[in-house]
């Protein structure tokens, strides 16, 4: 692919990495052209840190034209002279996670946008740990961008790999697939059109997949595992309740969510908890907890019930990763549905994560709302919503609420305000609020926990009016 041909690039100022990633529109700033460049910068720090000689991998989702902006990027890295390996077909990002741990590469490439609109496409960067890469390592690589492109893309030292056997292999030795097989219960998959797609049927498991194929606009939704983008499979599964359960994937497989044989939706609070609830009292595995800090207060309850550790991070798995590396984790997870599980590389999989709830499933012969409902009438129910509103101003007004947070908010009294990720008001109850702009796109987070769902409706509905006024 010669460079000549791309289309011009524009600033490297205007290229920045997000919470995961650098995402963009494609066509707009995500070109052929601007992935060259920010795959030079990739290489200049591997460079500079000694990695390159270690090798890359790279690799891509279902996005229109992923898999040329994956060879564009290859042929960078094959042209500066690193070993580099090409999926021969799109992947899950926990794939190229884990292969990058599993071969001992240097580094690895996912092009993908995740959950974001059909029109964008992203660049995620994975460390040689098999993780989301970490801040300082995202700032090197902007500090290094340049407006030309130096580096002359070859496929001399370019190889095309299928990483899935090893991975599959992997998955196996962690989950009890035959006790899934044994309990006759019927699963169905959604991967969202995304490039999970087929992956549960590869282990052996005879599950219903819907929305399998290859879609590059994801039927007209955004692959991201929220209740808006699931009328069919809750349709589905109302029609078809032979099946326990429904497992949804992201866009790129790494978040997940489920909905439950009636069609109820499964929020990725309640998978958090369900995942530390069968990995303590099933799986009776050791380590201690970690969250993000816009996740539901019930897990601090029964961290505490089963004196396990919890830590409380930022918003961005590559917290979680860091606290993986580190210690002995053996959960952590984010709102977004990226759950990540003692055993495999620091990295969400929602494959895996999806396994163990079928595993869970087959274990307790219950319905996962049968399971919420058990621990939840020990320790409380607790309800959950969130709002995204589209805005420029996101950064704005948070920035605003912190320098006056409300003393009372939706006739509730503050009981205390923490800004580690945004601005979240705290009350007596264990409800909260949290405003935060995101780190990837144009829009105001408002997250929202309460103890019933009247009191979710009206914190929400508060929320969106704070905000409303200055957008």
């Amino acid at each position: 692919m010669n460079s000549k041909s791309m289309n011009q690039a524009k600033s490297k100022k205007t290229l920045k990495f997000g919470t995961d990633g650098w995402r963009a529109k494609i066509a707009d700033e995500f070109t052929l052209a601007n992935v060259q460049l920010v795959t030079q910068a990739f290489v200049n720090y591997l460079k500079d840190s000694g990695k390159d000689k270690k090798g890359v991998i790279v690799g891509y989702d279902n996005r229109f034209e992923s898999e040329d902006f994956a060879r564009a990027s290859a042929e960078v890295c094959s042209g500066a002279g690193i070993k580099t390996y090409l999926t021969k077909h799109s992947v899950p990002s926990p794939v190229i996670s884990f292969t990058v741990k599993n071969r001992g590469l240097g580094a690895g490439i996912m092009i993908t946008a995740s959950h974001n609109p059909p029109d964008w496409n992203g660049f995620k960067i994975k460390e040689d740990f098999g993780g989301s890469a970490r801040p300082e390592t995202t700032k090197a690589v902007e500090n290094n961008l340049k407006d030309t492109l130096s580096i002359s893309p070859s496929d001399s030292n370019l190889e095309l790999i299928d990483p899935d056997p090893d991975y599959l292999g992997k998955i196996k030795s962690l989950v009890h697939l035959d006790l899934i097989k044994k309990s006759k219960l019927k699963f169905m998959i959604d991967p969202m059109f995304g490039s999970g797609a087929g992956y549960f049927k590869k282990l052996g498991l005879p599950v219903t997949e819907i929305r399998g194929r290859r879609d590059p606009l994801f039927g007209g939704i955004n692959p991201e595992p929220i209740p808006a983008n699931l009328e069919e499979p809750i349709s589905y599964i109302k029609d078809n309740q032979e099946h326990i359960a429904c497992i949804i994937l992201d866009g790129d497989a790494d978040r997940l969510a489920a909905i439950d044989q009636t069609g109820q939706f499964i929020n990725t609070h309640n998978v958090f908890e369900l995942l530390l609830h069968h990995l303590i009292v099933h799986r009776k595995l050791s380590g201690n907890i970690v969250k993000t800090f816009n996740l539901s207060n019930l897990i601090d309850k029964m961290c505490m019930k089963h004196k396990r550790k919890l830590m409380v991070t930022p918003i961005g798995f590559k917290y979680i990763a860091e606290k993986m590396i580190n210690e002995d984790i053996l959960l952590g997870g984010e709102e977004s549905g990226g759950m990540g599980i003692k055993g495999f590389v620091p990295e969400r999989d929602g494959i895996l994560a999806g396994l163990m709830l079928m595993e869970l499933m087959a274990t307790e012969k219950k319905t996962l709302s049968q399971i919420i409902d058990g621990f939840m009438g020990e320790h409380g129910y607790f309800y959950y919503d969130r709002a995204d509103l589209h805005t420029e101003k996101a950064r704005d007004i948070v920035i605003k609420l912190k320098e006056a947070p409300p003393k009372k908010f939706a006739n509730k009294k503050v009981s205390n305000v923490d800004v580690l990720d945004g601005l979240k008001l705290n009350f007596e109850n264990n409800s909260w609020i949290l405003f935060r702009a995101s780190g990837t796109e144009p829009l105001l987070r408002v997250y929202v926990e309460g103890r019933s769902e009247n009191e979710v409706k009206e914190l929400l509905a508060a929320g969106e009016d704070l905000a409303a006024p200055t957008t």
